[in-house]
């Protein structure tokens, strides 16, 4: 999953505006190419089936999304950046940026020309990265120089490690990918030929590496509930059987609001690792393979919770993991982890209540996922205001304490934005 505790920035005022107007006035719809999508002759014409076309405000939302990832893409390597002007990513951040580019395309953002160049330059640039011991991706690059580094953006000759989690990731984002554009399948193909993706599968679970104090790398079984069933269906689409990562097990519920929510009984306490509920792994799952029983239910139920939340306390609530714009940089918002009831927590499971947000992917995800439902569509009304000034891009949330933004744009929330915008134009269809 996201990497956390590495970006740091000055944050800016939200200022409330009309979108279209203030794109035009700020000099960045010159910078959004709008065109019809042009297929080429072999491309999936699936993929490119507009059922519910988006309304004229639902563009709005779709060009200041992807104008996050018009002025953070990297022209020497074609990633992009995580956060605004911070030239750092891990391989989660760059299957966002997949994702967005093959929206923007349908969306009729860029045209086919346009998406071409940006992704095979990307995979040139992807095949170029160099791997963790020369296995797999490493956790996170210097997204205009490829180079590995730290989380302090520092270069590291011998790495920090893999993550699983982010491979599965990109697996889904690049099937989506060769899926909607079968002429690049080879290049893509190509781009990976390198991965050693057996080293991240044993006995039917996704393991991680990390380096230890002593310099040794250790192989760690990685993902709970929610994310380990995601990144595991990104994995079965290149062919490989993970049924104990599949399994929705060890699960246990509790009661959250009078809700009954399916929790991972793996927490912090016994196994180190934190066992969050939040949405954007449902959210995800939905958009790109579709929610099947018990997952839709298990859904409808984290969307019941917040609403319930929200009747208690009158705080409207859309929890999920965020970057944010202080200190400590990354924070895991949840329905409920290690215990906890509306945990707001670092990886290392410290708290940090005072920085409770809306998240602003997750309230557009709901909304959409959901578009009967009058809990969603009021916390949308709150989301869709979250934007910059200058119209490049929407800002990852609201703070609950102070009402301020969460001043901090990042290619997970907008990138997220325009998948489910995608989703939208596809008539509530899965991608995959």
């Amino acid at each position: 999953m996201k990497l956390p505790h590495w970006i740091s920035r000055p944050g800016r005022r939200l200022t409330s505006f009309g979108l279209l107007a203030s794109l035009v006035s700020s000099g960045c719809a010159s910078t959004i190419a709008v065109a019809d999508p042009v297929l080429q002759p072999n491309a999936n014409t699936a993929c490119s089936s507009i059922t519910t076309p988006l309304t004229a405000e639902e563009k709005g939302h779709a060009q200041v999304a992807w104008q996050y990832f018009v002025n953070n893409r990297q022209p020497t390597t074609g990633l992009v950046n995580a956060a605004d002007s911070y030239p750092s990513g891990t391989l989660w951040d760059q299957g966002n940026y997949l994702t967005a580019l093959n929206a923007a395309l349908w969306l009729g953002l860029i045209d086919q020309t346009q998406f071409d160049q940006q992704l095979t330059q990307f995979l040139s640039g992807l095949a170029n990265l160099p791997l963790f011991e020369d296995t797999l991706p490493h956790k996170v690059y210097n997204s205009a120089t490829g180079q590995m580094v730290d989380y302090r953006n520092t270069p590291t000759d011998r790495g920090l490690g893999w993550s699983a989690l982010d491979i599965g990731r990109m697996l889904a984002a690049l099937h989506v990918i060769r899926t909607c554009h079968p002429q690049h399948a080879q290049s893509i193909e190509a781009a990976i030929s390198t991965w050693d993706l057996e080293a991240s599968v044993q006995q039917g679970q996704l393991y991680g590496a990390t380096v230890l104090s002593d310099n040794t790398t250790q192989r760690v079984q990685e993902g709970r509930l929610g994310y380990e069933e995601y990144a595991a269906r990104g994995y079965e689409l290149w062919g490989y059987n993970l049924p104990k990562a599949l399994a929705l097990e060890p699960m246990t519920t509790v009661m959250v609001e009078g809700v009954e929510i399916p929790v991972d009984s793996r927490d912090f306490a016994t196994t180190q690792a934190n066992n969050y509920v939040v949405s954007e792994s449902y959210i995800l799952e939905a958009i790109e393979f579709g929610l099947s029983e018990p997952l839709e239910s298990y859904a409808q139920d984290l969307l019941e919770a917040q609403k319930r939340r929200f009747e208690r306390t009158g705080e409207l609530t859309a929890v999920s993991e965020d970057n944010v714009d202080q200190a400590p940089h990354f924070l895991y918002n949840t329905v409920h982890a290690n215990g906890e009831d509306w945990a707001v927590i670092t990886d290392q499971n410290q708290p940090y209540p005072e920085l409770r947000t809306l998240s602003t992917k997750a309230a557009f995800g709901w909304r959409y996922l959901f578009p009967d439902d009058a809990y969603a569509q009021q916390v949308f009304e709150t989301a869709k205001t979250l934007q910059a000034p200058d119209g490049g891009g929407f800002y990852a949330g609201l703070y609950e304490v102070t009402d301020m933004p969460n001043e901090i744009l990042t290619g997970n929330t907008n990138g997220l934005i325009l998948e489910i915008l995608y989703y939208k134009a596809r008539g509530n269809q899965p991608i995959l």
